[in-house]
């Protein structure tokens, strides 16, 4: 049951307005050349407590719910991206590379804002457990990329070949690892900040607890490919899946309180990896992916639009006015360790020279993930949280804002790239038919139309679904 406050409705309302507002400048934001969720968030700032105070701080608070929703969402996608039998060709080529981002991203990522700790508001009076802890989950986040931004890339450029296929794996499967990098480390973090000794007992805890997340998202999947196998309306289908996003979340957090306030220990089960996992089981073990895919595709550019206009409410302009060197400094420290991360997997997977000395260019790009990731520090740590995720939503949005450049230029200089004619003859219609209804069939089609193109797509719907289309 979502929790009820007084003026929950009225600052629900409130949001809800400030959200219509956040679409308009996120297409201005496109129009300009950038990204559309940098929009949402700059709209978000101007409405929230350093702006126009539209969204108060005491809204931003009551509505954390919607924030746990959204998050929720997010990891249901990021399983769902991981679709083994698209990746199995890549597998072995990628695997380096991941391996050399996560160790090199996230061992400098951690080591510098450990560094950098005693400059940063409120983080610099905590004791040395507490500065560990934090740069553990900070290097955790650094970590993530943004399926969404490449997909939307290399359509863009209709960009194809060797370069393009690894990029695109790596970056899908960076968003499953990051979760179980963040879930590990948020957990020792958990176990630093309450002074719990790393003994046998704690070690045997952790493993209970990422094993229970692993069978909680198990049992999870098998759910929510039920309610996608349903012929019920789509928008019940949708309610039922955000519903249970948001289950997750409360349910973890009353296992946590229980067990703090009744035993010696504190169990954490990391919703997010729960979630994730449930959307991957849907997504490979079940026959209903489409289905699935077809809900997270319908609801998605709300889900979006209401969490990142909150997420920019929730900044704290003031703070990030104090650290902006700090955050300067984590975009450098992740770009380096970028670089050296993509070039020694790409030579370990004997890549091309020439592709592994740029291959860093596409891994820059952040959001949706890592954006969750943040909030979720900032809900579970309320005393330095909102500190911590203004400086790593500031690092995020740069990368967020440099990135897809970058990654453009890369596909450039391999020659990948394809683009459409830049006229296209006056009286000419191009028609384009697209057998299939998953996510990626979606993404073509809207391409194609953004490009002038007639577009049908041929799927086996029940009438429900054909409306929803």
């Amino acid at each position: 049951m979502l929790p009820i406050h007084q003026n929950t409705i009225i600052f629900l309302a409130s949001l809800i307005l400030v959200s219509l507002a956040s679409k308009q400048f996120g297409q201005f934001f496109i129009k300009i050349k950038l990204p559309l969720i940098t929009g949402f968030l700059f709209a978000g700032i101007v409405s929230g407590p350093t702006g126009l105070n539209i969204i108060s701080m005491e809204a931003v608070k009551s509505l954390r719910y919607v924030d746990q929703i959204a998050l929720g969402f997010i990891a249901f996608s990021a399983g769902a991206e991981l679709y083994l039998y698209e990746l199995k060709d890549l597998l072995k080529g990628i695997k380096w590379i991941t391996v050399g981002l996560v160790v090199s991203t996230f061992s400098l990522g951690a080591l510098s804002v450990f560094m950098l700790t005693d400059f940063i508001p409120v983080i610099k009076e905590m004791p040395l457990n507490g500065k560990i802890a934090v740069s553990l989950l900070a290097g955790s986040i650094l970590v993530a990329r943004s399926p969404s931004s490449a997909i939307a890339i290399i359509k863009e450029l209709r960009a194809k070949g060797p370069f393009t296929q690894t990029a695109l794996g790596v970056t899908v499967i960076m968003d499953g690892v990051v979760i179980v990098v963040f879930a590990l480390n948020s957990s020792i973090a958990d176990a630093l900040l309450t002074n719990t000794s790393a003994n046998l007992g704690f070690v045997l805890l952790l493993a209970a607890e990422l094993s229970a997340s692993i069978a909680f998202g198990l049992v999870l999947g098998k759910l929510l490919g039920f309610i996608a196998s349903r012929k019920w309306e789509i928008r019940i289908k949708i309610a039922l899946v955000l519903l249970l996003g948001y289950g997750v979340f409360f349910s973890s957090d009353f296992v946590r309180h229980y067990t703090a306030n009744n035993y010696s220990f504190e169990v954490l089960l990391e919703p997010l990896l729960i979630c994730m996992i449930g959307g991957f089981q849907v997504a490979n073990y079940s026959t209903c992916r489409e289905d699935f895919q077809r809900i997270l595709h319908q609801v998605s550019p709300v889900v979006y639009l209401i969490f990142f206009t909150l997420i920019g409410a929730s900044l704290q302009i003031n703070i990030l006015l104090d650290i902006w060197p700090i955050t300067l400094a984590l975009f450098v420290a992740r770009i380096v360790g970028i670089f050296f991360g993509s070039y020694t997997g790409g030579a370990l997977a004997k890549n091309p020279p020439a592709h592994n000395r740029i291959s860093w260019m596409a891994y820059i790009t952040q959001a949706g993930i890592g954006l969750g990731l943040t909030t979720q520090v900032a809900v579970e740590f309320p005393e330095w949280g909102p500190t911590f995720a203004t400086m790593m939503i500031s690092v995020i949005v740069i990368n967020q804002i440099v990135g897809p450049s970058f990654f453009k230029m890369a596909i450039n200089l391999v020659s990948e790239s394809q683009p459409l004619p830049a006229k296209t003859e006056v009286g000419v219609l191009h028609n384009a038919i697209i057998f299939g209804s998953d996510g990626r069939a979606f993404a073509l089609a809207r391409q194609l139309h953004f490009h002038h193109w007639q577009v049908k797509m041929a799927t086996l719907l029940q009438p429900d679904q054909e409306s929803a289309v």
